[in-house]
């Protein structure tokens, strides 16, 4: 885990999950046509924005999976919950 400054002096935690990469296995699916989607939003009746900035920090985890995960610090080891 490492703590990034941003330009606007806010932080940015980062992990290195290459190791986690290595063991993964990556379903791919195609992403569905433009023109479909924007068929499908024309007919909607409301439409909102969702923001996504922190939504890789908002995905559940499986308690088995907390342990590849983990990261230390110097205040010491810890998980995702």
């Amino acid at each position: 885990m490492v703590v990034v400054l941003k330009t606007d002096v806010s932080i940015c935690l980062c992990s290195d999950c290459h190791k986690v990469n290595e063991i993964v296995m990556f379903v791919a699916f195609p992403m569905p046509q433009v023109d479909n989607m924007l068929d499908k939003v024309g007919q909607a009746q409301y439409i909102s924005t969702l923001d996504l900035t922190k939504g890789n920090w908002q995905i559940p985890m499986v308690a088995a999976d907390t342990e590849k995960m983990d990261f230390g610090t110097l205040w010491g080891l810890f998980q995702f919950r």
